[in-house]
């Protein structure tokens, strides 16, 4: 009789077990059904003189060739807080170009347009430029690789947020490095332009040029999302990045002071 019982209660945690494993089970559907498309903003205008301009274009569904739209045929408006306006002209398609605005520290810009039955506005406040103090050219942890950095004194009492761009022999790198002042308010900062591609090593004679832009709050949070939504940050984000474009357009409308300085690899 014991044995029986003993039985029983094996073949009852057994059904126990199987019937838990089963309940943890959960089938995933990924939905990757066609969505309308959403707009999308790269717009740049700064302290240089002009043209200035912005590229529309529009996304597409996951399936479909990475090949995205331009979005033509747009009336499209800057002005400024000064009482300065400059309607864009296209060309070539999905480009939109300026020229009669003189892009001023301290101004705020506005972005409009209207494109596929929807209006949208950008905003965007140029800072004062910071200077470039000095680039020095250091050898890596390892003292494999040559690497570039920036010093600069950040002006203290105000946030700062600040883009770096770097040129190697008269090519612009495609990346991008941001950073603030949060922890660093009114002190000299020395940072390693680290936007250059993994790819690419400096040799001595080569020329390079750091560009330090100035830029407001609202551009920073786009980039810093932008990079966690690439894995940048070693995260990945479950949205789309952050956008200072209004009715749920994405990228990024940016008005910018910029300094630069250069300096030859020994």
């Amino acid at each position: 009789m014991k044995n029986k019982l003993n039985r029983l209660f094996s073949y009852w945690l057994l059904a126990i077990s199987c019937w838990l494993i089963s309940s943890c089970q959960k089938v995933i559907n990924i939905n990757l059904n066609s969505a309308s498309p959403q707009i999308v903003v790269q717009g740049n205008l700064s302290n240089q003189p002009a043209p200035y301009t912005v590229q529309l274009s529009q996304t597409v569904n996951f399936s479909d060739p990475n090949t995205f739209p331009t979005v033509s045929g747009v009336k499209m408006i800057i002005n400024d807080n000064a009482g300065n306006t400059d309607t864009l002209k296209e060309n070539p398609a999905g480009i939109y170009t300026g020229t009669k605005l003189i892009g001023t520290p301290n101004r705020t810009y506005t972005l409009l347009f209207s494109a596929m039955g929807k209006n949208y506005t950008s905003v965007s406040t140029m800072p004062s430029p910071v200077n470039i103090d000095s680039l020095a050219i250091t050898k890596s942890l390892f003292g494999k690789k040559k690497q570039v950095s920036v010093i600069f004194n950040d002006p203290a009492g105000i946030p700062n947020y600040y883009r770096l761009v770097e040129i190697v022999n008269h090519v612009m790198q495609n990346s991008t490095q941001v950073l603030s002042d949060e922890l660093l308010d009114g002190q000299t900062i020395t940072t390693r332009v680290s936007s250059r591609s993994d790819t690419l090593t400096l040799r001595t004679g080569d020329s390079i040029t750091v560009l330090l832009e100035s830029i407001d709050k609202g551009v920073y949070t786009h980039y810093i999302s932008l990079q966690n939504a690439s894995g940048g940050s070693g995260q990945i984000s479950p949205a789309n990045p952050s956008s200072n474009v209004s009715n749920s357009a994405l990228g990024y409308f940016c008005a910018y002071s910029v300094t630069t300085k250069s300096i030859v690899v020994p």
